[in-house]
């Protein structure tokens, strides 16, 4: 069985018999494989440890520890009491077999309780992966902790512990929806095979082949305008945290067999990047807009710069130029719209109203419009039509452009045209195939997944049009007039 297939197995292993646990179950996954803690905030009782204990028995090797923590912890729950012996020879050293500093799986509740007195120690452990026993800096096996809070923490000495979990999400009892299911709930929670487990080894090697993955432009684009979205709503990332995220994209990416991390990674980003509860929706929010459109190539974007390009060609088009006829005489415009040398010419007056005005010669100072012959029971034919004199307008003709200013326009054009064609030959090759690498990805919900399919194929849609509006836009330039 190829990596893939084993991760997705262990996944349904952790998700086995637990209701509305699937993000969470897949977070601790991922945070197991790429060395990183989660934090679950929420209630008693929501099946925190319980997923704890379950990603434990995933692993092949390495012990499992568990502590809840209170205010008055002392360092020895969690680090191991000192050793006797070692103090009658003058050394201050602990014993630290069960406890935190030799585990790989580890689960601490209420761990916004630590106090100063655990703290230093604890924040080199989870960071550092290394624990100063006596004199002595040590390595630990430490995979990944899952810690649990009904709170967040207060006091900005804690600040830097709640920055430790890259992964964050909050848990709330099952909903109304699956309550029978819980009702009913009587499968044991079966481990999976060893042949399944992961070893040390394995998770070394993994996160050194992620490391090698390259980001897609449109996830670096994507970032970016992310980052911008934050500071808007005033969420402060730091640089270290934006690394980390960026590994974490890469595991995502390295356990799909992706060759690169692309969009579809990026479903993981609202759990690493919120500071208060209430902005995990709206992160959620804007990545449900933007999961599979490339912010480079918005539809609202594109159409923008396609709507300047007609601006200009308006201006460039506009006819600012009296035409001239092959003698040199300015034309001018009789009432068909036909070139006429003459200036002035003679039509067929109207009132006020717009009607038109007739007149009987047996009355020469008297006018009448036709709806006045008819109530005299008059023949139109005894009447003769009002004429008048007019000033013609004159006939304009486009101004003629230098050759260079033509060949620029069209030089742009064809830049943003090929660009726009690239983009859309990309689109091509990520729907090919899409519902099959949907369904089959890691870590995507159904949900997310198939707004990333609605997204691309709106996305083709709107940006085809604007292709070819591009293209008759570069045409109407080739025609405009240049100069002999």
């Amino acid at each position: 069985m190829d990596a893939k297939n084993r991760i997705a197995a262990l996944i349904e292993h952790l998700q086995q018999g637990l209701l509305e646990r699937e993000t969470p179950a897949r977070l601790a996954l991922l945070a197991a494989l790429s060395g990183e803690h989660l934090l679950l905030l929420g209630p008693p009782g929501t099946a925190k440890s319980e997923l704890s204990r379950r990603l434990h028995t995933l692993m092949a090797d390495g012990s499992y520890f568990e502590r809840l923590l209170t205010r008055f912890s002392v360092p020895e729950e969690l680090f191991g009491p000192l050793s006797i012996k070692a103090l009658e020879q003058d050394r201050y050293l602990r014993q630290t077999q069960g406890y935190l500093p030799e585990a790989s799986i580890a689960f601490i509740d209420e761990i916004f309780k630590a106090n100063s007195a655990i703290l230093n120690s604890l924040l080199t452990l989870l960071n550092e992966r290394q624990f100063d026993n006596g004199n002595e800096r040590l390595p630990v096996p430490l995979v990944s902790v899952i810690a649990a809070s009904n709170e967040l923490p207060e006091g900005a000495e804690l600040n830097a512990l709640y920055d430790r979990f890259l992964l964050r999400f909050q848990v709330a009892p099952v909903g109304d929806d699956a309550f029978t299911g819980l009702l009913t709930l009587n499968q044991p929670y079966q481990e999976p095979a060893a042949e399944l487990k992961l070893t040390g080894a394995e998770l070394a090697s993994l996160r050194k082949e992620a490391e090698q993955l390259p980001l897609s432009p449109a996830l670096i684009r994507l970032l970016h305008s992310l980052r911008r979205f934050l500071a808007e709503q005033d969420i402060p990332v730091s640089d270290r945290r934006w690394r980390k995220v960026v590994k974490l994209l890469k595991v995502s990416a390295c356990c799909n067999g992706q060759p690169q991390a692309d969009l579809l990674d990026a479903w993981l980003l609202p759990h690493c990047l919120w500071q208060q509860p209430e902005q995990q929706g709206r992160l959620s929010d804007w990545l449900h807009e933007h999961i599979a459109a490339d912010p480079g190539f918005s539809p609202q974007l594109v159409s923008d710069m396609v709507d300047s390009w007609q601006e200009r060609l308006d201006q460039d088009a506009d006819p600012v130029l009296p035409s001239l006829n092959e003698q040199g005489y300015q034309l001018y415009l009789d009432e068909q719209g036909q070139p006429v040398t003459e200036a002035r010419g003679q039509r067929h007056k109207r009132n006020e109203s717009g009607q038109l005005l007739y007149r009987q010669p047996r009355l020469p100072d008297s006018v009448f419009t036709e709806q006045e012959v008819r109530n005299l029971g008059g023949n139109r034919d005894q009447y003769q039509p009002l004429m008048e004199s007019y000033q013609r307008p004159s006939a304009l003709q486009p101004r003629a452009w230098p050759a260079s200013h033509v060949a620029s326009r069209l030089r742009q054009l064809d830049e943003r045209i090929d660009e726009l064609a690239d983009y859309l030959a990309w689109l091509d090759t990520q729907q090919q195939g899409l519902g099959q690498r949907l369904r089959q990805h890691l870590w995507l919900s159904p949900e997310l997944g198939e707004r990333a399919r609605s997204q691309l194929e709106q996305q083709q849609a709107g940006l085809s049009r604007q292709h070819e509006r591009l293209q008759a836009l570069r045409e109407a330039f080739a025609d405009l007039p240049v100069e002999d």
